[in-house]
Protein backbone atom coordinates (compact mmCIF):
# COMPACT_ATOMS: atom_id res chain seq x y z
CA UNK A 1 0.00 0.00 0.00
CA UNK A 2 1.26 3.68 -0.80
CA UNK A 3 2.78 5.55 1.75
CA UNK A 4 1.62 9.24 1.46
CA UNK A 5 5.57 10.35 1.56
CA UNK A 6 5.89 8.38 -1.52
CA UNK A 7 6.94 10.38 -4.73
CA UNK A 8 4.90 9.58 -7.97
CA UNK A 9 8.33 7.24 -9.04
CA UNK A 10 8.04 5.35 -6.13
CA UNK A 11 4.49 4.65 -6.20
CA UNK A 12 4.97 3.53 -10.05
CA UNK A 13 7.47 1.03 -9.34
CA UNK A 14 5.63 -0.09 -5.75
CA UNK A 15 2.67 -0.93 -8.51
CA UNK A 16 4.87 -2.70 -11.07
CA UNK A 17 6.49 -4.75 -8.09
CA UNK A 18 2.57 -6.08 -7.13
CA UNK A 19 1.94 -6.29 -10.66
CA UNK A 20 4.85 -8.30 -12.22
CA UNK A 21 5.87 -10.15 -9.17
CA UNK A 22 5.30 -14.18 -9.48
CA UNK A 23 6.91 -17.16 -8.26
CA UNK A 24 7.55 -20.44 -10.45
CA UNK A 25 7.63 -23.94 -9.80
CA UNK A 26 10.58 -24.00 -7.73
CA UNK A 27 9.19 -21.28 -5.55
CA UNK A 28 11.61 -18.54 -6.50
CA UNK A 29 10.34 -15.25 -7.10
CA UNK A 30 10.26 -13.34 -10.91
CA UNK A 31 10.18 -9.51 -11.22
CA UNK A 32 10.40 -7.83 -14.47
CA UNK A 33 12.90 -4.56 -13.87
CA UNK A 34 10.85 -1.52 -13.32
CA UNK A 35 11.44 0.17 -16.58
CA UNK A 36 10.70 4.18 -16.73
CA UNK A 37 8.49 4.72 -19.56
CA UNK A 38 9.71 7.52 -22.33
CA UNK A 39 13.45 7.27 -20.84
CA UNK A 40 14.13 6.28 -24.52
CA UNK A 41 16.55 3.13 -25.47
CA UNK A 42 20.08 2.42 -23.99
CA UNK A 43 22.52 3.19 -26.04
CA UNK A 44 25.41 0.59 -27.15
CA UNK A 45 27.41 -1.54 -24.49
CA UNK A 46 29.16 -3.80 -26.27
CA UNK A 47 32.48 -1.89 -26.37
CA UNK A 48 32.16 -1.13 -23.01
CA UNK A 49 31.62 -4.47 -21.36
CA UNK A 50 34.15 -6.20 -23.86
CA UNK A 51 36.64 -3.33 -22.71
CA UNK A 52 36.19 -4.66 -18.74
CA UNK A 53 36.01 -8.49 -19.84
CA UNK A 54 39.61 -7.81 -21.19
CA UNK A 55 41.05 -6.33 -17.88
CA UNK A 56 39.11 -9.44 -16.53
CA UNK A 57 41.40 -11.57 -18.98
CA UNK A 58 44.87 -10.15 -18.05
CA UNK A 59 43.94 -10.35 -14.19
CA UNK A 60 43.19 -13.89 -14.65
CA UNK A 61 46.44 -14.23 -16.23
CA UNK A 62 48.21 -13.66 -13.41
CA UNK A 63 45.61 -15.37 -10.92
CA UNK A 64 44.54 -18.60 -12.80
CA UNK A 65 42.32 -19.88 -9.67
CA UNK A 66 40.00 -16.26 -10.00
CA UNK A 67 39.65 -17.55 -13.40
CA UNK A 68 38.64 -21.04 -11.99
CA UNK A 69 36.42 -19.53 -9.65
CA UNK A 70 35.04 -16.88 -12.40
CA UNK A 71 33.89 -19.34 -14.65
CA UNK A 72 32.05 -21.55 -12.05
CA UNK A 73 30.00 -18.74 -11.14
CA UNK A 74 28.92 -17.82 -15.00
CA UNK A 75 28.02 -21.18 -15.66
CA UNK A 76 25.74 -21.48 -12.89
CA UNK A 77 24.74 -17.49 -13.53
CA UNK A 78 23.72 -18.78 -17.21
CA UNK A 79 21.91 -22.54 -15.62
CA UNK A 80 19.80 -20.44 -13.64
CA UNK A 81 18.80 -18.86 -16.42
CA UNK A 82 19.90 -15.02 -15.24
CA UNK A 83 21.59 -14.37 -18.43
CA UNK A 84 21.92 -15.97 -21.90
CA UNK A 85 24.35 -16.39 -24.76
CA UNK A 86 23.75 -14.16 -27.97
CA UNK A 87 24.35 -15.94 -31.44
CA UNK A 88 26.23 -13.06 -33.08
CA UNK A 89 25.44 -14.68 -36.25
CA UNK A 90 22.43 -13.70 -36.17
CA UNK A 91 22.13 -10.82 -34.03
CA UNK A 92 22.39 -7.11 -34.26
CA UNK A 93 24.47 -5.84 -31.00
CA UNK A 94 22.67 -2.80 -30.68
CA UNK A 95 19.66 -4.47 -29.72
CA UNK A 96 21.25 -6.07 -26.33
CA UNK A 97 22.44 -4.42 -23.40
CA UNK A 98 25.72 -5.71 -22.30
CA UNK A 99 26.68 -5.36 -18.47
CA UNK A 100 29.94 -4.64 -17.54
CA UNK A 101 30.93 -6.42 -14.45
CA UNK A 102 34.14 -7.62 -12.54
CA UNK A 103 35.75 -10.16 -10.13
CA UNK A 104 36.01 -9.28 -6.39
CA UNK A 105 38.24 -12.32 -4.45
CA UNK A 106 37.95 -12.52 -0.79
CA UNK A 107 40.34 -15.10 0.20
CA UNK A 108 39.50 -14.45 3.80
CA UNK A 109 35.77 -14.92 2.96
CA UNK A 110 34.65 -18.51 4.72
CA UNK A 111 31.74 -19.14 2.39
CA UNK A 112 32.39 -17.42 -1.19
CA UNK A 113 35.92 -16.02 -2.08
CA UNK A 114 34.67 -14.69 -5.72
CA UNK A 115 32.00 -12.21 -6.25
CA UNK A 116 31.09 -10.89 -9.69
CA UNK A 117 29.94 -7.62 -9.14
CA UNK A 118 27.58 -6.03 -12.50
CA UNK A 119 28.14 -2.16 -13.19
CA UNK A 120 24.61 -0.76 -13.88
CA UNK A 121 25.86 1.97 -13.52
CA UNK A 122 28.38 2.16 -16.74
CA UNK A 123 27.23 4.95 -19.25
CA UNK A 124 26.15 3.45 -22.50
CA UNK A 125 27.07 5.28 -26.17
CA UNK A 126 24.19 7.99 -25.74
CA UNK A 127 25.12 8.73 -22.00
CA UNK A 128 22.38 6.50 -20.07
CA UNK A 129 23.28 3.54 -18.01
CA UNK A 130 20.56 0.76 -17.09
CA UNK A 131 20.38 2.02 -13.17
CA UNK A 132 19.26 5.20 -15.11
CA UNK A 133 16.20 3.47 -17.14
CA UNK A 134 14.94 2.18 -13.67
CA UNK A 135 12.72 3.26 -11.91
CA UNK A 136 13.74 3.68 -8.00
CA UNK A 137 11.49 1.88 -5.22
CA UNK A 138 10.90 3.44 -2.07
Amino acid sequence: MPNKTWTAEEILCEEHFNKHTARDDTGRYIVRLPVCEGQGHLGESYEQAKRQFHQLERRFQEHPHLHQAYSEFMQEYEELGHMSQINEDTSNIEEWYYLPHQTVFKSSSSTTCTCIVFDGSCRSSNGLSLKDSLLAGP
